[in-house]
C-alpha cells in the first residue's frame, strides 16, 4: 500500500531507490475444464490502448501483461501496485532504470526483451505526430526518452523527477507488446489477433460473438486454472440470466440492481457486487457552443448541483452498495488524500438553487442532455429523477438517450454522460483530477470538449505534478480541486458498482472491473 511514509521515501533526493514488489500467489493446478462467461459485449478491437474500453479492459488481463499490476487480493480498493513483467525499478533523478523479467515468452514463442518494452512506451507508438496509438500519450505524460540499454534493461527519462512512473505503468499504457509482430500487423490487425505474455492466449476473436482463450503452456508464472475460457456475447440480460441459471454459463456480467435478489434466489447461483475504480457523472458544457448556451454562467451550473438530492437517488437505486461523493475528488480509495469529514461547497439546497437561477439570464430554454443508452446501470433512471428535480427549481432539461458515444458527442448539447476513472496512479487522485481534465485531455481538446481549463487550474496542476513530498502534493491537490470546483464542469453521481453471477463450484474474486481468471482470483471445485 502506498502510505505517506512510502510516498516520501520514493521522493528522496537523487539516491537510487528499488521498486521491487512482486506478484506471488499460490500455484493452481491446471485442469482440462472449460469456463464459459456471458458478457453483454466485446469491444471491436483488442489493441491495448486504442481498444481500451469497459468491455475490453475487463478481459485484457488474461492475455496481456504490464510492467506493474494492481494487486486486488492485497487490497480490493486497488491501492497496492506490484511488479509484473518488470523485476525492479531504480530512480536516479529524472531517470528510471528498469530491469525486465527474463525468460518471458510472447504467445508466438518470441522472448520479451527490453527492446519490446522500450517500443511499447516509445514516441513512435504514443507521442509522435503519426503515432500508432496516440491515445497512449496521456498515459506517458512527461516521458522524454525511453531506451533499451541491454537485452533486459531499459531507461525511462522524464521531464522532471517523477516518482509515479512504476504506478503509471500498471495502466493499459504499460501493456507490453511484441515489437516485431505489432509492426508487422499494424494496430488494426493486431487488435484482431492480439498477442501478449499472459496466462492465456487468444485463439478466436469475433467481436460481436465470441472470444476464446486457451491456457498458454509456456507461461512464465503459475499455470492457468482452466484450459479454455470462452467469452460469449449475450446482449440481453434475460438471456444471460437464463444461461447462468441453467448452467450453460459459469459466470455472467451486467446485472441490474433490481434483479440481483431474484438472480441470487436460484439454486447454485451466487451474486457478487464490487466497487469499480470509476464514478458515473454528468458533464456540463461550459463553452459558448452553442452560442446561446446558458451553462457558460457558472451560477447556473452551481444551481444544477444544488438542486439534485443525489444521496437520496443513490440510496433509492443502489441501497448501501455504493455512495455519492459530495465533494468532487474526495474519494475514499485515495487513502491519506481522503478527508471523510469534508463538506461540500454546493450541498443539496433547492432554495439556494432557485436563488442562483434567479441571478442568471436563463429564460427556461431546454438544456439538451445526451445520454448513451445503457451506459451504466441505473443511469437513465437517475437522470429521469434529476430532470424532475431540476424542473422544481426552474431548470428545463431534456434527455436524449442515444445508441452510442459517437452520437452523444455530436453537438449541440448542454450536458452529456461520462464515467471518470480513478485508477491510473493507484491511491492518488492524478487521473480524475488532472489526467482527464488537463489542457491536453479530450475534455479540453476533442470536438466534443466541454470546458477550457482555467489559469488557476493549470497553475495548480503544475504544482501538483512537480510536488516532491506528500505534503506538497496534498496542498497542490487541494488547490487543483478548488480551481476545478470554481468552474464546476461536472457533477459526480456515484461510485460505479459491478455485479456478477457465479455458479456453485466456481470461486472467483473480481479485481475491480477486471475479470482475472487466473492466480489467486479463480479456483474451481
Amino acid at each position: 500500500m502506498i502510505t505517506r511514509r512510502i510516498f516520501n521515501s520514493l521522493l528522496l533526493g537523487a539516491s537510487t531507490l528499488a521498486y521491487t514488489g512482486v506478484l506471488a500467489r499460490p500455484a493452481a493446478a491446471q485442469n482440462t475444464q472449460l469456463l464459459k462467461v456471458a458478457v453483454d459485449s466485446l469491444w471491436q478491437t483488442m489493441s491495448p490502448v486504442t481498444g481500451f474500453a469497459t468491455s475490453s479492459a475487463r478481459i485484457y488481463c488474461n492475455f496481456y501483461e504490464r510492467f506493474t499490476v494492481v494487486d486486488y487480493l492485497a487490497d480490493p480498493n486497488g491501492s497496492v501496485v506490484v511488479n509484473q513483467l518488470a523485476e525492479s525499478f531504480e530512480r536516479d533523478g529524472a531517470v528510471w532504470t528498469v530491469k525486465m523479467r527474463e525468460g518471458v515468452l510472447f504467445h508466438n514463442g518470441e522472448e520479451m526483451t527490453a527492446e519490446d518494452a522500450a517500443f511499447t512506451l516509445s514516441d513512435e507508438r504514443y507521442r509522435a505526430d503519426d503515432a500508432y496509438e496516440p491515445r497512449g500519450a496521456t498515459f506517458t505524460e512527461g516521458f522524454i526518452r525511453v531506451e533499451a540499454i541491454d537485452r533486459y534493461t531499459l531507461e525511462i527519462e522524464t521531464q522532471s523527477p517523477d516518482i509515479h512512473v512504476p504506478a503509471k505503468l500498471s495502466s493499459v499504457g504499460g501493456i507490453i507488446v511484441p515489437k516485431a509482430y505489432y509492426l508487422e500487423k499494424g494496430v488494426d490487425a493486431f487488435g484482431q489477433e492480439p498477442i501478449g505474455t499472459g496466462p492465456y492466449r487468444v485463439t478466436t476473436f469475433r467481436s460481436g460473438e465470441i472470444m476464446v482463450l486457451e491456457a498458454f503452456d509456456q507461461y512464465w508464472g503459475d499455470a492457468a486454472p482452466v484450459s479454455r475460457l470462452e467469452w460469449h456475447v449475450v446482449p440481453e440480460f434475460a438471456a444471460r440470466m437464463a444461461g447462468v441459471v441453467s448452467g450453460e454459463y459459469h459466470v455472467m456480467v451486467g446485472i441490474p440492481t433490481d434483479q440481483e435478489a431474484q438472480l441470487a434466489s436460484y439454486d447454485g447461483v451466487n451474486v457478487i457486487s464490487v466497487p469499480f475504480s470509476s464514478y458515473a457523472a454528468v458533464a456540463f458544457n461550459t463553452l459558448p457552443d452553442p452560442v446561446d448556451n446558458p451553462l457558460v454562467d457558472a451560477r447556473l451550473r452551481y444551481a444544477m448541483v444544488q438542486a439534485v438530492d443525489m444521496d437520496l437517488i443513490v440510496q433509492a437505486l443502489f441501497g448501501d452498495t455504493t455512495f455519492h461523493p459530495a465533494v468532487p475528488f474526495n474519494f475514499p480509495e485515495y487513502g491519506e488524500f481522503y478527508e471523510p469529514d469534508l463538506q461540500s461547497n454546493l450541498p443539496y439546497d433547492p432554495d439556494a438553487a432557485r436563488a442562483l437561477v434567479a441571478q442568471t439570464d436563463y429564460d427556461g430554454q431546454p438544456l439538451i442532455w445526451h445520454i448513451t443508452r445503457s451506459f451504466y446501470p441505473n443511469y437513465e433512471t437517475a437522470a429521469e429523477i434529476m430532470v424532475a428535480q431540476w424542473a422544481e427549481v426552474g431548470i428545463n432539461v431534456e434527455m436524449r438517450v442515444l445508441d452510442n458515444f459517437s452520437m452523444v458527442y455530436q453537438r449541440p448539447f448542454h450536458l452529456m454522460n461520462f464515467g471518470n476513472a480513478t485508477s491510473f496512479i493507484p491511491g492518488d487522485p492524478y487521473q480524475p483530477l488532472w489526467m482527464d481534465w488537463n489542457p491536453e485531455a479530450n475534455r479540453s481538446r476533442a470536438d466534443w470538449k466541454t470546458w477550457a481549463p482555467s489559469a488557476d487550474y493549470i497553475a495548480a496542476g503544475a504544482r501538483f505534478n512537480s510536488a516532491l513530498t506528500f505534503e506538497e502534493r496534498f496542498t497542490a491537490f487541494k488547490d487543483l480541486s478548488a480551481a476545478w470546483q470554481e468552474v464546476t464542469p461536472a457533477l459526480f453521481m456515484w461510485r460505479q458498482v459491478g455485479s456478477f453471477a457465479v455458479r456453485d463450484g466456481v470461486t472467483w474474486h473480481p479485481a475491480g472491473s477486471e475479470m482475472r481468471m487466473f492466480g489467486g482470483y479463480l479456483s474451481l471445485a
